[in-house]
């Protein structure tokens, strides 16, 4: 509780307070007073045109901010309550001195409670500053906001004082015990104390069910008590008790501060009764910016007290803003409306779906904006949180709720507009004038859909889908395997030796957003082990029954959206996957594929949750409709073939589960550029044909799920349109007809269709030159064409046209040529262990390379020295100083888990003294002593007689290299000693404990050319006990 306000103060903007302050008690001002002038100086909102409330004087108009904080909220309202009170005078014959206005203003119009004492002390000195700047003989003898901060003594010490001289029954005496123990933790709970609320559900113990439905009956019981407080047979005692509790509540908080005597403590006990008063009253209007901290950083009181207090009967208890929302409720009278700002979040999501259904039952929506995320207008970029802003009101009403939709422009150029384009829909919307961000829909339209989102913008007959047929009538969705130690248990695919390790299966987890086939990395002992799994402390087995089933699989959380790829049935998947499975095994899984990677099922998921977190309870609400079998199989088919392609082009990929041969050695040209930009243009064809066919897909789906075309608009103006329909170069779509050979007649209409269009040649130049950064950081073709807004088509006929080839790209090709070819030869090596300088008894690892490249690659030796381009460096160079880190990271393929290489650079430092590669599948405990006697020894001796060699000899040049010498022997004989504590310490090395635990001791010991591990996997990884 304590870091609360610490974490959560977070400024208002002015504006957004106008905003708010102005549709609530300027609206509430209206109802009272439809044909007041306030209309004209204020835009207000939804204003009656005749008298819908009941009139009562300005000074009984309660505003309260439960979380104050220094009062941009009450520092508006006194302008606000100032004119009110102005127009009064001027126009309706009130009895007020103006001059007094300010006074009576901060005596009975503005109430405030917050935890910090300082932030309470600023709002005061804010509205005694206001009330000066009117009248500067303003006096104010005391202010209605204050601070929680006050201290109050034990319940023994003054329990006397509620008896009265009198005897309590024990039941009630301990109601009057706890309600006082509950006051006392104001210090840490402020406003969310439910003193009068949680009096009347203590009382609520003396009345049996009978009597409380008989009491409802007649009137006793209102949703403002909360409960009915009287049994039939105690009725005039409890009644009398209920009366007296609060008036002498409020005596003894007095006489304690009597006590207290004059000192600071006497001051800050006189908050209690203020306290007290604003606490156990009702108000109009009720404003507020509430702390935004989630349940996760509640810390141990905080989060029993709001779990005791507000996760019953509704759940109010998954952030402190969604208590507030509850307590807002509470402390506004029948007819009351409350004003808020805090993350959207609670629009959406499932922990937050008692909110939405309280709100949705009980109170109706007079404006929402749907804001989001705003660097420019709104917490000037400081606070994370996409927020939305609103006006409830209590009461029946036929009016439709008016939401103003503003989340579109997050995060692009337009982000800067949104408070402009807010204020424009509020005016718009007074003057009844049409604005594209103004939405109007009958509030109970927000239950069709199941969990009730927000979901305010689509249309009646899109709304009417959510009745029908959904993935959860058709299909089980369910999380995978969780091990509860994955560090333990889960192995990158390399990290095996697969072709003689077939107890290891492969497993999804998660990994990019990729559609179709792909992101198999990992694999799992998982019949072996599962024994050992059990016995993990919150391990589970959610989906056992569908772990070896075909499927189709997404990840759990995903920053670009869902993303939905085939399972086939031989890899299982994990608990950062959801697995999705028909109910009826005899389906064609293709077409459920397809739908799910279209458009429309990606705008209904982010529509549904636009959260980075995806639930199953999500995905069991999207509609799901199955079409005519004709279309079916029309839509399976491009589904398939997606499957396909994605599927061989994993297969040059060194990381992939179906991996091959490298770009490398899969073309024949004759210089090693030509090869990968063979590679690339076949590549970038192949991918092309894929989001051709999606865009096919998304045409036939949308015919599937009958769509209006304002729904379709709606849509792509959301998710983009596919960048497989939009238009393309003449030239281009020939080209590509032509080499691609496509024999589908759908997809040769479609690209034949496809509208024309022409560029300027200084466009098309920097669409070239930014070839050189494709493929790096997530800029594959698709993100290339979908920041561009160009075709595939074309950018496959640039792309082939201006043979520029990517080096980064070209440097990791390279890269997994290195590492595949250097596997075969550490395999073929008797030991897996082969020095990077030539020893009597083996060749240096460079010439066998060579070696390797010429007699079984049939590269010539100008082709092997192009490798030295490719890398962007030369290759003894690169092998010596960049491999072994470059290849580790280009393992590191998941953020928890670590950098798995299975060829490992061992190094005696900067003199390079020793240096050699070994391989995992080879490694055990032997190739320590193999290390120290063939190896090490070795090395040293051929130092020892190069020093013998050139002894004589006194030239600079042969001193430079006496030292040198020195100082590698030096190196080897200090690695030497590293190399026996690691055998005396009992390193035992196995292939099964993987990467991580085997190549701890040796970067422990500093062994390794590079550290592989970061310090904590490094400490983990040494205390391993498995």
């Amino acid at each position: 509780y304590d870091k609360v306000s610490i974490q959560s103060q977070v400024y208002t903007p002015r504006w957004v307070v106008k905003f708010l302050v102005d549709n609530s008690l300027g609206k509430l001002y209206l109802e009272m007073f439809p044909d007041s002038a306030v209309k004209e100086k204020y835009k207000i909102a939804n204003a009656p045109q005749t008298q819908t409330r009941e009139r009562k004087p300005i000074t009984e108009i309660r505003l309260v901010d439960p979380a104050t904080g220094s009062g941009n909220f009450l520092l508006y309202a006194f302008d606000l309550f100032y004119d009110l009170y102005t127009d009064q005078i001027d126009n309706y014959g009130a009895d007020y001195d103006e001059n007094n206005i300010s006074e009576l203003i901060i005596a009975h119009n503005l109430h405030g409670v917050d935890l910090d004492d300082r932030a309470v002390q600023l709002a005061q000195l804010g509205l005694t500053i206001k009330a000066k700047r009117k009248k500067r003989s303003a006096k104010i003898e005391q202010f209605n906001v204050v601070s929680s901060d006050f201290f109050l003594p034990e319940y023994e010490k003054v329990k006397d004082l509620f008896k009265d001289g009198k005897s309590l029954d024990n039941s009630l005496e301990k109601i009057v015990k706890e309600s006082w123990t509950d006051l006392q933790q104001a210090f840490k709970f402020g406003s969310l104390i439910r003193l009068e609320e949680k009096f009347n559900l203590r009382l609520q113990s003396f009345v049996s069910k009978d009597d409380l439905a008989k009491h409802k009956q007649v009137g006793l019981f209102n949703e403002h008590r909360q409960v009915s407080l009287f049994a039939e047979k105690n009725f005039p005692q409890l009644e009398k008790f209920r009366e007296n509790f609060f008036v002498k509540l409020k005596e003894v908080v007095a006489l304690n501060t009597k006590k207290q005597g004059s000192t600071f403590l006497t001051a800050k006990t006189g908050d209690a009764i203020t306290f007290l008063q604003l606490m156990t009253q009702k108000y109009d209007v009720a404003v507020a910016n509430p702390p935004y901290t989630d349940s996760s950083d509640f810390g141990t009181d905080l989060k029993k007290f709001i779990e005791d207090n507000y996760k019953k009967p509704h759940k109010f208890h998954t952030n402190l803003y969604a208590a507030f929302i509850k307590r807002c409720y509470e402390l506004i009278d029948e007819k009351g409306k409350m004003a808020l700002i805090h993350p959207l979040t609670f629009m959406y999501i499932k922990s937050f779906e008692d909110v939405r259904k309280f709100i949705l039952e009980k109170l109706h929506f007079n404006v929402f904006v749907h804001y989001s995320a705003d660097s420019n207008n709104l917490f000037d970029g400081a606070f994370a949180s996409a927020p939305s802003f609103y006006v409830l009101e209590k009461g029946k009403t036929t009016k439709e709720a008016w939401f103003i939709s503003l989340d579109q422009y997050t995060r692009t150029p337009q982000e800067k507009f949104k408070k402009n384009y807010c204020l424009e829909a509020l005016s718009d919307y007074i003057e009844n004038s049409i604005n594209k961000h103004n939405y109007t829909i009958e509030q109970s339209k927000l239950k069709i859909i199941e969990g009730w989102p927000f979901i305010y913008w689509i249309s009646d007959g899109f709304r009417e889908k959510f009745k029908g047929d959904t993935i959860k009538r058709f299909f089980n969705v369910c999380s995978g395997l969780k091990t509860a130690n994955n560090i333990k248990y889960f192995r990158n695919l390399s990290e095996i030796n697969q072709k003689y390790n077939e107890k290891y299966q492969p497993i999804f987890k998660g990994g990019p957003y990729n559609k179709w086939y792909g992101n198999i990395w990992l694999s799992i002992d998982y019949k072996g082990q599962r024994n050992n799994i059990t016995k993990e402390s919150s391990h589970s087995f959610s989906g056992e029954n569908n772990y070896l089933n075909k499927g189709i699989v997404c990840q759990t959380i995903g920053t670009k959206g869902t993303s939905f790829r085939i399972k086939p049935s031989e890899v299982l998947f994990s608990n950062a996957d959801f697995g999705i499975f028909y109910k009826n095994k005899y389906h064609d899984y293709n077409y459920a594929l397809a739908l799910l990677n279209s458009n429309i099922i990606r705008y209904i998921n982010e529509m549904l949750n636009p959260t980075v977190n995806i639930e199953v309870g999500d995905l069991y609400k999207i509609p799901f409709i199955q079409s005519s079998k004709e279309l079916e199989e029309i839509i399976s088919n491009f589904s398939y073939q997606n499957i396909e392609i994605k599927k061989h082009l994993c297969s040059f990929r060194m990381i992939e589960i179906n991996f091959n041969k490298t770009p490398i050695t899969s073309y024949s040209d004759s210089n090693l550029k030509d090869r990968l930009l063979s590679y690339l243009n076949f590549e970038n064809a192949q991918l092309t044909q894929v989001l051709i066919n999606e865009a096919i897909i998304n045409q036939l789906i949308f015919e599937v799920y009958e769509l209006s075309p304002e729904d379709r608009l709606q849509v792509e103006t959301k998710m983009g349109k596919p960048v497989g329909e939009l238009p393309v170069l003449r030239e281009a779509r020939e080209a590509y007809l032509s080499e691609s050979s496509i024999d589908n007649k759908t997809v040769n209409e479609f690209i034949q269709n496809l509208s024309d269009t022409t560029f300027d040649e200084q466009k098309i130049q920097t669409i070239k030159s930014d070839f050189a950064a494709l493929y790096q950081n997530n800029n594959d073709l698709e993100e290339f064409c979908i920041r561009n807004q160009i075709n595939p088509i074309n950018i496959w006929y640039w792309f082939k046209e201006s043979k520029i080839l990517p080096q980064a790209r070209a440097a990791e090709i390279a890269l997994e040529f290195l590492a595949d070819s250097f596997r075969t030869i550490l395999m073929e090596d008797e030991d897996g262990i082969i020095p990077l300088a030539s020893l009597p008894s083996k060749q240096n690892l460079i010439d066998r390379l060579e070696r390797k490249c010429m007699e079984k690659n049939g590269f010539t030796s100008a082709q092997f020295m192009q490798l030295d381009g490719l890398l962007g460096r030369p290759l003894n160079e690169y092998i010596e100083n960049h491999f072994f880190k470059n290849f580790s990271d280009h393992l590191n393929l998941f953020m928890y888990l670590p950098k798995t290489p299975f060829i490992w650079h061992l190094s005696s430092g900067e003199y390079h003294g020793f240096e050699a590669y070994i391989i995992i599948y080879k490694w055990n405990h032997d190739s320590l002593y193999k290390l120290k006697t063939m190896y090490l020894s070795k090395r040293a001796e051929a130092l020892q007689y190069r020093q013998i060699q050139i002894a004589e000899s006194s030239t600079a040049q042969s001193q430079n290299e006496k030292e040198t010498i020195r100082l590698q022997l030096k190196e080897i004989e200090e690695y030497t000693q590293k190399i026996e504590e690691l055998i005396a310490e009992g390193y035992n090395p196995k292939l099964d404990d993987g990467v991580g635990k085997n190549i701890a001791p040796l970067q422990n010991k500093g062994l390794l050319r590079n550290d592989v591990l970061n310090k904590k996997q490094l400490e983990k990884y040494l205390k391993a006990d498995w």
